[in-house]
């Protein structure tokens, strides 16, 4: 790892530059996270959480943990390990005060939308999320908030977050003392210890455990502690166990800190990957394991049900499961090896894929249109009542529970025409212009990715609020997710710019003439004016 400072010559070392997949990746997150937070919001069906056991959040889990190595590791490794752990303290304070103001923000919203009757009628707005307590148990709710001891849904990533960031003077120091196996020890340990907490947990709840985890259950109520208090009044814990999380940010703490070295690129890797991402779908989607795709009575449906009982220690969120882990690292392994070195296909582009032939524009024209009254239900509805009863009632040529399955196909016959009619030289500026253009904006989001986050957590309320007041149509919802998208990299951009600093303008350092000029007349040093 290079280091910042001053090389032995005396001359300034080259500062390491930001790796271009972090930022852009971390962006991306950002823009997920907006989405899933948003209530009633139907484009969260499609989110990547939606397909596999991991998501957004260890996407922003992992690339903090690789940008806490570039911004803290150097100080620890070229400084001392006491300042490392003072810029860490600093950097906890700051993520701290940005919890406590999230959530004030975001309660104050949402009792307003109440209190002024704006809101969906007949539905209590500070219900989603759950923050009356704040309203009706207020210093018990205040103290918890303040001690962390009230942690409600919506508001638990930045004290995750935060907690795990305090562990890395731990790190440091074991790294020093035993190098990256002691820290492997470390950091594997504690995870199997919160998830031995959560199997306690999960036996205590009474819902039926298996022999496992009974018998693992003894040990687990022995790591109660590991189970963070989520409210002064109840029984809740953190739904982001910190102990378990910390896997995944460490995994990228380690990569940047060049403790592991980078996976080759090879078919092997690449098919085990995709392999893993694929077999991971039926047992994800709610839309296949719930039965809406798979009829509930099929071998297959049970055996999936069955499946994702017996492993559900495994998967689950909270205390970050093995085969989620497992999940999150061959998405990540897929994403870096098609964005290339160094991230070279987010600056130079790809090459378009073809068009599809003659014959399959036809299936997929034929299928497009086919499907037009089971894509746009809402829309059919709300113009013509008469018509969805004959197309979903009197005809009804799929069950409710399919329609999505055709909802994909109307997706996909859409894409391959489109892709088609835009021709050839549209099709080589999307891979080759529109897609570079784009990645220099994402990647902004990426980098002020506190402050990106701390906007979108009472946007999301507001989207929320403004989804259910509209009609719910495709291009309602489509207003309200792009204007939140927009949102967020306008505070991107904002946040950038103060960070710079314009009014202290650029320095010149002054000439030999003007020192002198300045000793002369005794207005050297205290007598300058300051900015």
């Amino acid at each position: 790892m290079r280091q910042t400072g001053h090389a032995a010559g005396g001359a300034p070392a080259a500062r390491r530059p930001r790796d271009l997949r972090l930022d852009f990746f971390r962006g991306l997150a950002m823009f997920i996270i907006l989405l899933a937070h948003t209530p009633g919001n139907s484009w969260t069906l499609w989110i990547p959480a939606r397909f596999g056991f991991s998501d957004a959040t260890e996407i922003f889990v992992f690339c903090s943990g690789f940008a806490s190595s570039l911004a803290f590791g150097a100080v620890f490794a070229k400084k001392s390990w006491r300042l490392g752990a003072a810029r860490i303290a600093y950097r906890v304070w700051q993520v701290y005060w940005a919890h406590i103001c999230i959530f004030l923000a975001t309660a104050t919203l949402l009792f307003a939308i109440d209190h002024f009757g704006v809101g969906i009628e007949g539905h209590r707005h500070v219900t989603e999320p759950y923050v009356v307590p704040l309203f009706t148990r207020t210093g018990e709710t205040l103290i918890g908030l303040f001690t962390l001891t009230y942690v409600p849904g919506l508001f638990d990533i930045l004290p995750m977050y935060l907690v795990i960031l305090a562990m890395v003077p731990i790190v440091m120091a074991l790294h020093r003392a035993g190098g990256r196996g002691a820290v492997a020890v470390f950091v594997v340990t504690l995870w199997l210890a919160s998830n031995l907490a959560g199997l306690g947990r999960m036996a205590q709840a009474g819902e039926e455990p298996g022999a496992l985890v009974a018998a693992l259950a003894p040990l687990g109520h022995a790591l109660a502690w590991m189970n963070l208090p989520s409210n002064p009044f109840g029984g809740g814990t953190w739904f982001f166990n910190p102990f378990g999380w910390q896997l995944v940010f460490f995994t990228g703490f380690a990569f940047g800190m060049g403790w592991l070295p980078a996976p080759p690129v090879s078919r092997g890797l690449i098919r085990l990957a995709l392999a893993i991402v694929l077999i991971t779908v039926p047992f994800a989607w709610f839309k296949i394991h719930d039965g809406h795709y798979l009829p509930a009575g099929w071998v297959l449906h049970e055996w999936i049900v069955a499946v994702r009982g017996w492993t559900e220690p495994m998967w689950w969120k909270s205390w970050q499961g093995g085969l989620r882990f497992l999940h999150f690292l061959a998405v990540a392994y897929l994403a870096w090896v098609a964005v290339g070195p160094g991230g070279r296909r987010l600056t130079e582009g790809f090459r378009p894929p073809a068009p599809a032939r003659a014959a399959w524009l036809a299936v997929a024209a034929v299928v497009a249109l086919a499907t037009i009254p089971y894509a746009y239900v809402d829309e059919i509805r709300r113009l013509s009542p008469a018509l969805d009863g004959l197309l979903l009632e009197t005809v009804p040529l799929v069950s409710g529970d399919r329609i999505g399955l055709l909802q994909l196909a109307h997706l996909a016959a859409l894409v391959v025409l489109a892709w088609s009619a835009i021709g050839a030289a549209r099709r080589e500026a999307v891979a080759r212009r529109w897609l570079p253009a784009a990645v220099p904006v994402i990647r902004k989001v990426g980098t002020q990715s506190l402050a990106v986050f701390m906007m979108s957590i009472p946007l999301a309320q507001v989207n929320g609020w403004l989804l259910g007041i509209m009609q719910p149509d495709v291009w309602n919802r489509a207003a309200v997710n792009l204007s939140g998208f927009a949102i967020l990299i306008a505070t991107a951009y904002m946040v950038s710019w103060f960070k710079s600093q314009p009014w202290r303008g650029s320095h010149v350092a002054p000439s030999h003439a003007t020192e002198a000029e300045s000793r002369k007349a005794g207005t050297s040093g205290g007598a300058a004016v300051q900015t």
